[in-house]
């Protein structure tokens, strides 16, 4: 799996493509490649309890089909 901004605690989105870091307070592409500063946020693919399933863009947790990136629930645990 690869971090990419968008997946970042740090990235204040502005629309589908760009967002501004916190940090750096630069305009990046959200798909760009994480940077080193890279702060996962609490979505279910980072869950200790997610799953990845035989299918593309899915995952099991708690026996329930989710997207891996949702944003975690109340139970989120980091990996």
């Amino acid at each position: 799996m690869n971090d990419l901004c968008k997946d970042c605690r740090n990235l204040s989105a502005r629309d589908v493509f760009r967002g501004v870091c916190t940090l750096s307070k630069e305009t990046v592409l959200i798909d760009t490649p994480a940077c080193p500063k890279f702060v996962c946020a609490a979505k279910c693919k980072y869950c200790a309890k997610y799953q990845p399933s035989e299918k593309e863009n899915l995952g099991v947790c708690g026996g329930v089909m989710v997207y891996p990136d949702l944003t975690g629930c109340e139970d989120f645990t980091a990996r």
